[in-house]
């Protein structure tokens, strides 16, 4: 058999997988709008796919294929196999087409209705008053942990963290040729233009920069003009766009590493690998956080992560941040916020949420896990 001969029955094999799988993405789409329907009284619009069965994807994964590949893919699928009867509306931060619009479409999928808002505030605010279902807000990067505006401003307007995104988030260079040589005038938006201030005073001193209001019309007009490059997130570059990146991760902190929270008016249902994000303050007297943490460790609840902030305004009075692995409503977790809420001078339910990336279990999901 000749080569070419060989090519062209390799390609009608992969083309009759290809609507094979075409055939079980539409049922799977089927079944997940009767899973949103049957949640009520939660935020219906979260993900399917959790962090759990993601990682059982991964793991199950075989060569050729790369498990590094798995969760993209998956994480897709369910994001398109959401076709809502009504579209969520969603708010994110920043331009369309800039990180905080990726991590929405990213969470929400491209049937979402996503809207621009113009603060972390504001954003709460449009959920606070129903005139959307979600928001997609920045909450913690990896250089400065959890932003404390942001969560607090969650826990004032009484709404619940539902779910948590990261994004790497990397800015580059982009023109038509993928030379940065040929490089006579930038556009950029005005957040990505301060975010690479040094880059541009080192490697294009003389050249004239443009602020535009979006990624997408930097593109655009980096396309349109041979000497014209675009500075855009690197998930904004599309496969049939017609530019090509010509310089890597030119952001002056370099890559940034950002988890997304999404807020809900509605709290998440329970998935097995979820966390739950609370706020307390403590009395002042010796041994109080300590006396809190206990009921932690007595009733086997495990910390994600615990920091403090003082309360702007009130002194050196300090509010302590925690996540602790569980839902809110496991026993476990249920006794022990019965007890910090007996002691502690302020307690704050944030919300709890599927973890993206789980590593642990909590013991009555571990029971489930084993009695199936």
């Amino acid at each position: 058999m000749d080569e070419r001969k060989r090519l062209d029955e390799l390609r009608a094999q992969l083309a009759e997988i290809d609507h094979q799988m075409l055939r079980q993405l539409e049922r799977r789409a089927r079944v997940a709008q009767d899973i949103i329907k049957l949640r009520s009284g939660t935020a219906r619009f979260a993900p399917i796919a959790d962090g759990q069965h993601l990682l059982a994807l991964e793991r199950a994964a075989e060569p050729p294929l790369p498990q590094s590949a798995v969760r993209t893919a998956f994480a897709a699928i369910d994001a398109a196999c959401r076709v809502f009867e009504v579209a969520p509306r969603v708010v994110f931060l920043g331009s369309e087409g800039g990180f905080g619009w990726m991590a929405a479409r990213e969470q929400f999928g491209p049937s979402a209705e996503l809207v621009r808002g113009e603060t972390v505030l504001g954003a709460l605010d449009e959920v606070a008053r129903e005139r959307a279902e979600f928001a997609v807000v920045p909450y913690e990067s990896l250089e400065d942990g959890p932003i404390f505006p942001t969560i607090q401003g969650i826990a004032a307007a009484d709404l619940k963290l539902v779910g948590e995104h990261e994004l790497s988030q990397v800015l580059v260079l982009a023109n038509a040729t993928g030379n940065p040589s040929d490089v006579e005038k930038i556009h950029v938006t005005p957040q990505d233009h301060g975010a690479t201030v040094r880059y541009l005073e080192s490697n294009h001193p003389r050249t004239a920069v443009s602020d535009v209001r979006s990624p997408f019309v930097a593109l655009e007009l980096a396309a349109e003009n041979h000497g014209s490059a675009a500075i855009v997130p690197r998930g904004a570059l599309a496969p049939d766009t017609p530019v090509r990146v010509a310089r890597e991760n030119i952001g002056d902190q370099g890559e940034v590493r950002m988890r997304y929270g999404v807020v809900s008016r509605l709290p998440a249902p329970r998935s097995g690998s979820d966390a739950t994000a609370l706020l307390f303050g403590v009395h002042d007297k010796p041994g109080a956080l300590h006396e809190i943490l206990q009921h932690f460790k007595e009733r086997s609840c495990n910390l994600r992560r615990i920091q403090s902030r003082p309360v702007p305004g009130e002194g050196w009075e300090y509010v302590f941040y925690v996540e602790v692995f569980g839902h809110v409503t496991d026993r476990n977790l249920v006794a022990a916020l019965e007890g910090i809420k007996r002691e502690a001078k302020m307690l704050k339910i944030v919300g709890s949420f599927p973890l993206e990336r789980p590593t642990y279990r909590t013991p009555e999901a571990e029971d489930r896990r084993r009695t199936s």
